[in-house]
C-alpha cells in the first residue's frame, strides 16, 4: 500500500508539472503574438494572418485590402507631453481600430506609431468607406484629448495576389507615404489588378 501511495503521489506530481509546463508554453506563445502596450496582434501574428489570407485569396480568386496607418506628428506628443501620454494615445488608437472593424478583419500594431488593417474579400470602394469612418473616429478621439495628431492611411486592394507578404506591405506603405507627402491626414487608395503591369 505504501509503495502504491508513493507511486500515485509521484505520478500526480509529474502530471501536474507537465500540465503547468504546457500551460506556460502556451501562454508564452500567446504573449509572443501580442503587442505588450496595446494588446493588439503584433507584426509576427499579423504576418501569419496576411499569409493565410493571401493563400485563400489566390485559391478563390477574391480581392483583399491591406492598409498602413501612420500617426502624423506623434513625436510631438511624446516630446511635449511625455511618453505616458504617447502610450495612452497608442492605446486609444488601438481601441478605436479593434472596436470598429468586422470580426473577419484584423488590425495590428507593427511598432512605434504604425498600425495595419487587413480586410478580407473587400474591394477598394468598400475599403474606402470603412477607412473614412475610422478616420473620423480617430480624429474625434484626438480632439477629445487635444492631441495634435492626424492620420495618414495607405490602402491597397489586391485583385492579383502578391508573391510575398513583404510585397503587400511595400505597396500599402508606399501609399501611406504618398498620403503623408500630399499634406498628411489623408487616405490614399489603389487597386492593383496585375502585379506584372504594376512592375
Amino acid at each position: 500500500l505504501w509503495n502504491a501511495f508513493i507511486f500515485l503521489t509521484v505520478a500526480t506530481i509529474i502530471t501536474l508539472s507537465l500540465s503547468y509546463v504546457r500551460f506556460s508554453l502556451k501562454k508564452e506563445r500567446q504573449l509572443a503574438r501580442i503587442d505588450f502596450l496595446t494588446g493588439m496582434p503584433n507584426r509576427h501574428d499579423f504576418n501569419e494572418s496576411l499569409l493565410l489570407e493571401m493563400e485563400r485569396a489566390r485559391r478563390y480568386k477574391r480581392p483583399f485590402t491591406l492598409a498602413s496607418i501612420d500617426c502624423d506628428n506623434f513625436k510631438d506628443v511624446n516630446d511635449a507631453q511625455g511618453h505616458d501620454q504617447g502610450d495612452l494615445l497608442l492605446k486609444e488608437v488601438a481601441n478605436i481600430l479593434l472596436s470598429n472593424i468586422r470580426s473577419t478583419d484584423q488590425a495590428a500594431r507593427l511598432g512605434a506609431d504604425e498600425f495595419v488593417i487587413l480586410l478580407p474579400e473587400t474591394p477598394e470602394d468598400q475599403a474606402r468607406e470603412i477607412f473614412l469612418r475610422l478616420h473620423v473616429k480617430l480624429l474625434t478621439i484626438m480632439e477629445l484629448y487635444q492631441w495634435p495628431v492626424t492620420f495618414s492611411v495607405g490602402s491597397v486592394t489586391f485583385d492579383d495576389v502578391p508573391l510575398t507578404t513583404k510585397d503587400a506591405f511595400k505597396e500599402a506603405d508606399r501609399l501611406m507615404c504618398q498620403a503623408k507627402e500630399n499634406g498628411k491626414n489623408q487616405l490614399a487608395t489603389k487597386t492593383i489588378h496585375s502585379l506584372i503591369k504594376q512592375n
